[in-house]
């Protein structure tokens, strides 16, 4: 596995507010639309035993041995979550989701492999509020710092679980408590 490279797909979420503000949200969530539509083909591609150049290599390189006997499916859930984020949220509440789900979980996977110790399953506590501080202190740039906590608890409390794919459930979780919580 390449564990260092993993992350590199979260980061590349962090763009996404960027991306709208410089554009706007219609043309971010086509640009996101486009590019899973691209990184289907490929996956596509891929399991009829062709490779589409840079696309092929790349996703191998982040797909840990065992997703990649299978169509590798934690991209899109990802960019599926972010787009939904991006549709059904204020702006602020949408770029905070999006930042917890860039941060909170490659955090949480970083800190709960150097130093976890108390298991929730395949999870660690120690990831968890490594998770929730640092993704709580970022989208609070966008969110008031007690919505940005109690989102991240939200989202965090997801990645703990893992119902369903973290990838999709974090930023809308996040997203529905943090509107939840800002219309009390």
């Amino acid at each position: 596995m390449h564990s260092n490279y993993r992350p590199i797909i979260h980061a590349l979420s962090l763009a996404v507010p960027i991306v709208v503000e410089g554009t706007s949200r219609n043309v971010s969530v086509a640009l996101l639309l486009a590019i899973t539509a691209g990184f289907t083909i490929s996956e596509l591609v891929r399991f009829k035993g062709s490779k589409v150049p840079l696309i092929t290599p790349f996703t191998l390189r982040m797909s840990r041995p065992e997703e990649q006997v299978h169509f590798i499916i934690k991209p899109i859930y990802l960019a599926i979550g972010i787009i939904v984020a991006l549709l059904i949220f204020p702006k602020n509440i949408a770029f905070a989701s999006i930042i917890i789900v860039g941060v909170g979980d490659p955090v949480a996977a970083y800190v709960g492999r150097k130093i976890g110790h108390l298991h929730v399953g395949q999870k660690t506590l120690e990831g968890f509020m490594g998770g929730l501080i640092t993704s709580s202190l970022i989208a609070s740039l966008f969110v008031s710092p007690v919505a940005a906590f109690v989102g991240s608890v939200a989202a965090m409390c997801l990645e703990l679980l893992g119902i369903i794919d973290d990838n999709l459930t974090m930023p809308i979780g996040a997203g529905v408590v943090m509107l939840l919580f800002t219309n009390l």
